[in-house]
């Protein structure tokens, strides 16, 4: 077997991601419940990417491998660097709640409150958990979508030790990563890294020829200290640099063309607590505070023209208690505050604090029931409740697993959306709307996991709905005759589709994976939503031919999406990507590899009229210090 990977066991989709496949037992997910569960006794759709995972494609950004998970769906305005959406399940970015070493690194300033996805680099990171539907319960009203979960690399050596690599290739980009770290006996360590990326990249206009270039310098850093067996003290912090170009819009044809306009992005990010382990580890209490600074502008020749500001600050409290090992009970509490202003908007402030309890319980062997409940009081909007539920039941005997799933959510109003000022040219536009009420949303899932030949072969597959009540939208006609710019479109939007996953060990040393998504949108007017493909198809081989050679070839079918700031609609052509990469270890710790992307050179669009790139190959060279 190539790899020991969590992300084709724990979930029933995430085969579609390149990678090996081991038995279900034995694998631990930590998201789904927010304390550590086996993946067997989840029910929850979740998948897992480990940093071994990573390794096999050596890609720069994050969404390059969630992209390739399951309901996963990134679009993108151009090159490295620029705006970049997402959706789960047909529910945009500000429907997910996305955590670094627990830091929720949403932005309070953006249009919609939601993470840059854009600005997320790899070089730190050592584990990914994606948890589908709605988890408002154990992480508030607007994780209607699911929760990405991201850890940063932690000292895992004893002792120090160094790990990191750099790589450079087409549109003259260059990139690296560099760890340190030290883990003490007593389990106490830290680590820190540097990343970086630097590229001339493409026009962001498809119609353009000037590059738009990107630069981003990340620093990252977590650590724990043992005070004694049963109490440590931890810590995560994370800056951000990051400058790009971008293009404008010709004021004739209102097309993206080529322009002199950059960008700035600023954040700084940070969280620390202690955790306190009572009665022999049955009872484990996490006190955390956090707190992240957002700060962006924009120039125009030089000169700045625009700036954004958003803060978060939150404290939590995490309790989880285990009866025995068939029954626990999960509770905590937390507040926060965001903040955002700029250019246009004075400071505007929101709170929102809440308690949750979960209940977790095995009643007979192989069948575990999680119920849980929550409670928000937000400074304008009131008063929420939310429910999550789910089961699992891993057949004695077998290697089939039964889940499902069904919670509540929902998402306040972004400060943006209340009150914010846009210029449009011929004057100011007030396109906040302070009367909009809360998007409200219910999701359920059910799949099931078949596994044969003791873990060699594997399929699946799930059932997705996501409904949202008072979905918030934007009138493009704002300015122009629409007399107001947000609004609640009444009646339902609803997201449904199917999940299908395969994994098979076809040889010791060759792994086929493969995985397929169908999602149907549908709004209260009986429109699709705008960049959800209903196909999406992805296919991954592993082959280890000789005694240090590692290939992997992963190909990815996009179809069936479109674009839409109002009707008529535009499909946007389908497309076939397939991406490689070669790698040779030289020497115990060092490996050199080549890699190539969109090796056919289609040519597509993610965004109507924004470019993408071309073939592209790039060379690197990766080390770990000590080795395996």
């Amino acid at each position: 077997m190539l790899l020991s990977t969590g992300a084709v066991i724990a979930s029933t989709a995430a085969f579609a991601q390149s990678t090996g496949t081991t038995v279900l037992e034995g694998i631990t997910v930590y998201s789904a419940n927010r304390t550590p569960t086996e993946a067997s006794k989840v029910g929850s759709s979740v998948e897992v990417l480990t940093e071994k995972d990573l390794e096999k494609q050596s890609r720069i950004y994050l969404k390059d491998y969630l992209e390739q998970l399951p309901g996963v769906n990134f679009s993108q305005n151009g090159p490295p660097g620029s705006t970049t959406r997402m959706n789960i399940r047909g529910a945009g970015a500000e429907y997910v709640k996305v955590l670094v070493d627990g830091i929720d690194i949403s932005d309070p300033s953006s249009t919609k409150t939601s993470a840059h996805f854009e600005h997320l680099l790899v070089g730190d990171v050592s584990r990914i958990e994606v948890l589908k539907g709605s988890q408002s319960t154990l992480y508030g009203g607007d994780a209607v979508g699911g929760v990405i979960s991201i850890e940063t690399k932690a000292a895992t050596k004893p002792g120090f030790s160094i790990s990191g690599g750099a790589e450079g290739g087409e549109y003259n980009t260059f990139s690296g990563a560099a760890t340190a770290g030290y883990l003490a006996t007593n389990g106490s360590n830290v680590s820190l890294t540097v990343q970086g990326v630097d590229t001339d990249g493409f026009s962001s206009a498809s119609s353009g020829i000037e590059d738009d270039g990107y630069k981003n310098l990340t620093i990252s850093g977590r650590g724990e200290y043992y005070l004694s067996p049963a109490v440590k003290v931890f810590f995560a912090a994370r800056t951000l640099d990051a400058d790009g170009d971008f293009d404008g819009f010709d004021p004739v044809s209102f097309l993206p063309a080529d322009d002199t306009l950059t960008t700035e992005t600023v954040q700084h990010a940070g969280r620390v607590g202690t955790e306190i382990s009572l009665f022999g580890g049955a009872f484990l209490n996490t006190f955390a505070i956090q707190g992240t600074k957002i700060e962006r502008d924009n120039f125009d020749t030089g000169q700045r023209t625009v700036w954004f500001d958003g803060d978060r600050v939150k404290g939590e409290y995490k309790g989880v208690l285990h009866f025995n090992d068939r029954l626990s009970l999960l509770a905590g509490a937390d507040w926060e505050e965001t903040g955002m202003e700029n250019v246009l908007v004075d400071r505007a402030t929101a709170d929102v604090g809440g308690a949750y309890a979960q209940l977790m319980a095995e009643p007979i062997d192989g069948l575990v029931l999680t119920g849980g409940a929550r409670r928000d009081d937000h400074s304008t909007f009131g008063e929420f409740d939310t429910y999550r539920l789910s089961a699992a039941y891993l057949v004695p005997g077998t290697e089939t697993k039964l889940r499902a799933s069904r919670g509540t959510g929902f998402r306040t109003p972004s400060l943006d959306e209340l009150f914010g000022v846009y210029d449009f040219g011929f004057g100011l536009i007030d396109y906040g709307n302070e009367n909009l009420k809360p998007e409200e949303s219910t999701s359920w899932d059910a799949g099931i996991e078949q596994g044969f030949f003791n873990g060699r072969l594997k399929l699946g597959a799930t059932y997705f709905e996501v409904d949202t009540e008072n979905l918030i939208v934007f009138d493009f006609g704002c300015g122009f005759g629409a007399p107001v710019c947000n609004f609640n479109q009444e009646g339902v939007t609803e997201r449904n589709g199917v999940e299908l996953s395969a994994a098979a060990i076809v040889t010791e040393g060759f792994t086929v994976t493969a995985g397929y998504t169908y999602t149907d949108t549908e709004t209260a007017d009986g429109d699709r939503l705008t960049y959800v493909p209903r196909h999406n198809f992805v296919v991954g081989f592993d082959l280890q031919p000789i005694d240090k050679v590692d290939l992997n070839v992963t190909v990815k079918y996009v179809a069936d999406s479109i674009h839409s700031n109002g009707p008529p609609a535009v499909e946007l052509d389908n497309y076939v990507l397939v991406n490689a990469k070669a790698s040779y270890e030289f020497q115990p710790g060092w490996k050199a590899y080549v890699r190539g992307e969109n090796l056919l050179d289609e040519q597509y669009e993610t965004i109507l009229n924004y470019g993408t790139a071309g073939l592209s190959v790039y060379g690197g060279v990766t080390m770990a210090l000590p080795s395996d």
